[in-house]
């Protein structure tokens, strides 16, 4: 077995090891893996944290020894809380710009490190997080108008569940990639006038299956990705759209986390 950590900014997560194949999502700098296969120029590999197996470009993953990445899993974790910011290699002085999301290894007072790379970060963390439902809102709405892009997770490309995913990480707390494996966390809501701000919203299709995912804001409002990152009107039947004067999604099922 093989360990590694993504070394770049946003390396996109591929069904096959290949530029044109279909981008199922993105990993972010510091995001910890477990390499599956190496074919020609690509990595198969495995998230460590979450059941999601993809292709990406070798370049892309630093070989990490199996003991600095215990160490690192085992931490807690530190995420870069603005929308960009910049790591400084010690050795270089090469600038790698960052983005809200990404993961800080062995973070200590502005550095960080991984195998034998120094940085100094420059920027905020979420390292005094907070997990009131209230911040939940706060950070979703920090997203807000970021263009949609399937199996994005950053402010310049997100899908629907990457838009949770984030949002949640950015305050410790896991959760799976899809919306579908979202759907099975958490504690289920019978009705939406008990739900409250920061719970999440399902959605499913004519065969019932759950295609999409929302975060519940107040006074019935929902922010979700949608074309790009916006706040419609929800209700008990789903979401309703005024610019289109019609529901767009229809309420399946509602979690909450905490």
């Amino acid at each position: 077995m093989k360990y590694g950590i993504c070394q770049v900014v946003i390396s996109p997560g591929r069904a096959e090891p290949a530029d044109q194949a279909e981008i199922m999502m993105q990993l972010v700098f510091g995001d910890l893996v477990y390499v599956v296969e190496v074919k020609n120029n690509w990595t198969q590999l495995k998230m460590a944290k979450y059941d999601y197996t993809c292709w990406v470009d070798t370049k892309h993953i630093f070989i990490l020894e199996e003991e600095e990445f215990n160490s690192i899993y085992s931490q807690k974790e530190v995420r870069v809380k603005d929308i960009t910011s910049s790591l400084i290699n010690s050795e270089n002085k090469e600038i790698t710009h960052l983005l809200k999301g990404c993961l800080l290894p062995n973070y200590d007072s502005g550095s960080i490190s991984f195998g034998s790379n120094k940085f100094k970060f420059l920027g905020n963390t979420n390292h005094s997080f907070e997990t009131q439902k209230e911040d939940i809102v706060s950070t979703s709405l920090e997203y807000l108008n970021s263009p949609y892009l399937w199996g994005g997770n950053s402010p310049y490309g997100i899908d629907c569940s990457g838009l949770t995913q984030m949002t949640y990480l950015l305050h410790g707390i896991q959760i799976p990639r899809n919306a579908c494996d979202q759907a099975t966390v958490g504690e289920t809501i019978d009705f939406l006038e008990e739900a409250t701000p920061g719970d999440l919203i399902y959605f499913d299709n004519s065969e019932g299956v759950i295609m999409h995912v929302g975060i519940l804001l107040p006074v019935n409002k929902i922010i979700h990705a949608s074309g790009h990152v916006r706040i419609d009107s929800i209700d008990h039947q789903g979401i309703f759209r005024t610019d289109m004067n019609k529901y767009t999604h229809k309420l399946r099922i509602i979690k909450s986390l905490f």
